[in-house]
């Protein structure tokens, strides 16, 4: 382990000495010592080039270390990529509750979260890529893949956000070195490895009766041996964020009703609110554990699990219908509307509810590094997804016995689990050149079954199947990547993976009457090509520019999870899809004219193939049914924009902006939604802040708009402050923190200052206020 620290140290301080690889000198002798809080050493003895540079810098470069953009330790100015790092500070200063709020204010970031933690749709994009379940961007924990196999999301939410040491985020298609997925760019969360001994406590409590409280504790023992282990417990009562929205039709009835609210769909049909389905409940365990053991000098391991309990539900439901003649509430039968000639009809207690779910997750990582001499380093990794437990039940809105209590309804289960292996080995080559390359196995199954219930309230209550869908997936690739400094002001990195993917084991039964259908297996193959340049022609300027090809395998759910609404329509997955893919390319600079000053810009235009979403099916005479299919060629074009000043010691700015064109270029299934806007993708997005630092006192303000998205591709779901839409919006968040002794802090905050209220598919739930201790040894 001593000698990969030196191999590290040497290497980013021959890099940021010179700008290049060429100044690096391995030394043959060193004593070290661990830099406080970094997780790395610093060395007592160097080389001479070393030497010159003062205590201060050589930790500033140590904790400079950036590895996600090209699986080497680099230095963030030599790196030829659009690059964020958030650090555990970033997190403290603001008011993160899940980690992927911490991500908010990156450009080229788009973060879908609507109605806090309970919100089953959160997911992040990045660089335009259409959000589905966070299909496009890909999200590592400690470098493993964590998506699930079933739709390639992943729970934010069972997180820890305290465990967080930082997150580096790389935008653009990064594929020729992570494969599938990475399309729009990689996440990589990197927790923390604890160097000493540390004890934390956190009790946060807010609005909504929302509390959270952490316990965490971690040593280094024998100068050997890393240990953490943590928990977290977050619990929201919630606001009625799902409303009851029917449509009316003329007609006569008995009880005439008012307390109904008029509004419209999304495309501007008439329609009408007439109650909620409660306050939505969320509580989440999570569990963090790491073991770092340092083998030998230039040998260690690590080892990290994450378990994470996610379960949500619903309080008493509530109809805002009132009779007109004894004011007594309305909700079953025919209601008329008063004074309008229209009335409600088929009205239940099943039409006010929603189910509950619940989820298990459990990660598991181990990596292995070995420095087998000064030149060649081997790394070995392997870890498990698995979501044994993924379900959600509904209340029957049609049976007239199905109540809050309980009664008939249906639960959808889908677990799924995914195994990676990844073999990488570094070679430097001279003093300008590192050569990387890997082999990669990744696979994984999924399953989707569907029960009627006797009881809603009750999961187990199962009686007889509806419908069920299952496949498997396989990954092999070899990748390979070469940096080189040409020169001091110079470098390129070039790389190439080649992926063998299979898809097999598919079986799928939309309804119980309909036969089995059994899929045959298939495979494709993909190459992913991308070269980087990075000139520096003066210290203070940078320029870089890349151009690659990247690309995403269907999922299980597209492949095979196939089902019949309760209307009639048939959603289908389709066996036949290809990869979609994409042709990239991004030119950036970073200028420093000043001291604390960074301004950042960069242009992006992807060229995407085979984009796969639903389109009506073609063999239906009726035009009802669904299937997924590779239906469009899309372009999206985009500009990144970010200046931060470190204006004193303790005032710091930014602002930032991402404007984005992303355009449906070709359609055949549906010629009405060339030319118009990607769904899911915001135009506009622009963020602000300052945090201020002064005695014991930290203040964080920030201000985010993002601008109106769609949920259909043709772009008529236009109308605002609706129900099931998507407005524009712009809030501010604050945080203020004091420490008033060493090892206690205390901190209050307020998001959405302003009391927006905006429609993000769901209600939002406007202003919030949380309170926060920490004590922290």
């Amino acid at each position: 382990m001593k000698g990969l620290r030196l191999i590290l140290l040497l290497l980013l301080s021959g890099c940021l000495a010179s700008g290049g690889w060429e100044s690096l000198a391995w030394a043959r002798t060193e004593t070290e010592k661990t830099v406080p809080g970094t997780g790395v050493s610093e060395l007592s003895e160097v080389d001479a080039s070393a030497s010159e540079v003062s205590e201060k810098e050589r930790v500033e470069k140590i904790e400079g270390i950036f590895i996600t953009a090209t699986k080497t330790p680099r230095n963030p100015d030599d790196i030829p990529a659009s690059i964020t790092v958030i650090t555990a500070e970033d997190i403290q200063r603001q008011n993160i509750q899940t980690a992927d709020q911490a991500l908010r204010q990156v450009p080229g970031t788009y973060v879908r979260r609507g109605k806090g933690w309970g919100d089953t749709l959160a997911s992040v994009n990045l660089r335009g890529f259409p959000m589905q379940n966070q299909t496009r961007t890909l999200v590592l924990l400690d470098g493993q893949d964590v998506s699930t196999n079933y739709t390639n999301s992943f729970s934010w939410v069972g997180l820890i956000p305290e465990d967080i040491d930082r997150i580096e985020v790389v935008r653009g298609p990064f594929s020729a070195l992570y494969g599938g997925n990475a399309m729009g760019g990689v996440i990589n969360v990197i927790t923390k490895k604890p160097e000493k001994l540390e004890l934390t406590g956190n009790f946060g409590y807010g609005t909504h009766n929302s509390l959270t409280y952490y316990l965490g504790a971690g040593d280094r023992l024998w100068d050997k041996v890393s240990v953490k282990a943590s928990y977290l417990y977050r619990y929201t009562g919630g606001y009625p964020s799902n409303l009851v929205a029917r449509t009316a039709s003329p007609g006569a009835a008995v009880d005439q009703t008012v307390g109904w609210q008029a509004t419209k769909t999304t495309t501007g049909a008439p329609r009408y609110i007439i109650g909620d389905t409660g306050k939505n409940t969320y509580d989440t365990h999570s569990f963090g554990g790491k073991l770092s053991w340092d083998i030998a000098p230039g040998h260690k391991a690590d080892f990290n699990v994450l378990l994470a309990w996610n379960e949500y539900g619903y309080g008493a439901w509530s109809t805002y219908l009132r009779n007109v003649a004894d004011g007594s509430k309305v909700f079953t039968g025919t209601a008329g509307l008063s004074g309008t000639g229209l009335r409600f009809t088929g009205l239940r207690e099943g039409t006010f509810l929603s189910g509950e779910g619940r989820e298990y997750s459990a990660i598991y990582n181990l990596a292995t590094e070995h420095r087998l001499n000064d030149q060649t380093l081997l790394k070995f990794q392997a870890g498990l997804t698995d979501q044994p437990h993924s379900w959600y039940t509904t209340p029957s809105s049609t049976n007239p016995a199905t109540t809050y209590n309980g009664g008939p309804g249906a639960v959808s289960s889908s677990p799924s689990k995914a195994w990676n292996f990844e073999l990488q080995g570094e070679y430097l080559w001279g003093s300008k050149q590192i050569i990387t390359g890997g082999l990669v196995y990744k696979t994984g199954a999924a399953w989707s079954k569907e029960y009627n219930l006797l009881d809603w309230r009750n999961p187990s209550s199962k009686a007889d199947m509806i419908r069920f869908s299952q496949g498997k997936d396989r990954d092999v690739a070899f990748y390979l990547q070469d940096e080189i400094t040409w020169h001091p002001k110079f470098s390129t990195v070039i790389g190439g993976r080649l992926d063998w993917w299979q898809t097999y084991g598919g079986v799928y039964q939309a309804i119980a009457t309909d036969p089995v259908v059994y899929q045959p297996s298939r495979d494709k193959t993909s190459f992913s090509p991308k070269i980087a340049f990075l000139y520096r022609p003066w210290d203070y300027m940078s320029w870089r520019a890349s151009v690659g090809t990247a690309f995403r395998p269907p999922n299980v759910y597209e492949l095979y999870r196939t089902w019949r609404s309760s209307t009639g329509t048939l959603y289908q997955g389709n066996p036949n899809l290809n990869p979609e893919t994409t042709l990239s390319w991004e030119i950036g600079t970073t200028i420093k004219p000043f001291t604390g000053t960074v301004f950042t810009a960069t242009f992006f235009d992807n060229y995407v193939d085979d984009l796969i979403y639903r389109v009506p099916d073609p063999t239906d005479p009726l035009g009802r049914d669904q299937i997924y299919a590779n239906a469009a060629k899309a372009r999206i074009l985009g500009v990144e924009m970010e200046l931060t000043q470190k204006v004193n010691s303790w005032l710091d700015l930014f602002g930032n902006m991402t404007l984005v064109d992303p355009r449906i270029k070709k359609n055949p299934n549906n010629p009405q939604s060339e030319g118009k806007n990607i769904t899911y993708v915001p135009r506009q997005q622009f963020n602000f802040g300052l945090n201020a630092n002064y005695w014991i006192f930290n203040a964080n303000l920030t201000g985010r708009y993002v601008s109106k998205i769609y949920a259909r591709d043709d772009n008529w779901d236009i109308n605002r402050g609706v129900y099931g839409g998507y407005d524009p919006f712009f809030t501010m968040d604050t945080k203020i923190s004091a420490q008033p002794v060493k090892h206690l802090r205390l901190s209050f905050a307020v998001d959405n200052i302003l009391n927006r209220e905006y429609f993000y598919f769901y209600q939002t739930p406007g202003r919030t206020y949380w309170f926060e201790v920490t004590a922290r040894y």
